[in-house]
């Protein structure tokens, strides 16, 4: 079961949307459930009484809050659900970074982009965890790899640090860099110390970024301009140099 909510404050448009779901759905044989909102504050309340969803097709300029003050909330209830949204500018692209937005729809909604949106959401649930697995103490070990947050390498110990705590492995973080790279797994390496996973990254500014749980770090001036094409490629944008 794929849990989705659509929050919009246009009716119209939402039982547009939920009608388009459940097409597309039928078409792939998806099992799914649509639940629709017309305010964010009625869907953070919802998810506070403890549902999850998978995917949420959020609304910017709704009335009484608007869809990224209701995605900075949504992350801060622990909300991994990725975040579609819907939009009649283009200018939100800063603040929707800062929520980790999955994707933007841009009114009127073109069809073909839903239709792919959808599926490319629906293929990012459904990909098997991929894991990390490292050797400490001749013992062998194994960590999810989406909820490491960093690598950071002190001397001869590399630390792992993720959603499950603080592992140790003797991997040096360059031969970690060239693995993840290898297998297509874009990581910031934002200093000689830490490699960084982009998941977990709430602002980026071009010498710092801010971790979701407010953890800063400072982008040495050697590894900026490498970030900024991990960054581009992450968000499918071209990098123009001059």
């Amino acid at each position: 079961m794929i849990d989705i909510a659509i929050c919009d404050d246009d009716i119209m448009l939402t039982s547009t949307l939920e009608k388009n779901l459940i097409l597309l759905s039928e078409g792939k044989s998806l099992d799914i459930n649509v639940d629709i909102f017309y305010d964010g504050e009625t869907l953070l309340q919802h998810i506070k009484n403890g549902h999850i969803y998978d995917i949420i097709y959020l609304d910017i300029e709704m009335e009484h809050k608007n869809g990224i003050i209701a995605g900075h909330e949504l992350r801060q209830l622990g909300s991994r659900a990725l975040l579609i949204y819907v939009t009649s500018h283009e200018s939100f692209a800063k603040e929707a970074f800062e929520v980790d937005a999955f994707r933007f729809l841009t009114k009127p909604i073109d069809p073909q982009k839903f239709e792919l949106y959808f599926f490319a959401a629906v293929k990012k649930l459904l990909i098997k965890p991929l894991y990390f697995q490292y050797k400490f103490n001749r013992e062998v070990y194994k960590t999810e790899l989406d909820k490491i947050l960093y690598f950071q390498s002190n001397k001869r110990i590399t630390y792992i640090v993720s959603e499950f705590g603080t592992m140790q492995c003797y991997e040096k973080l360059n031969a970690i860099e060239n693995f993840l790279k290898e297998k297509n797994i874009l990581f910031y390496r934002i200093h000689q110390s830490f490699l960084v996973n982009p998941k977990y990254v709430k602002k980026y500014r071009y010498d710092m970024i801010e971790l979701l749980d407010g953890t800063v770090f400072t982008i040495s001036e050697k590894r900026r301009k490498s970030v900024n094409e991990v960054f581009c490629k992450i968000k499918g944008e071209e990098l123009i140099e001059f």
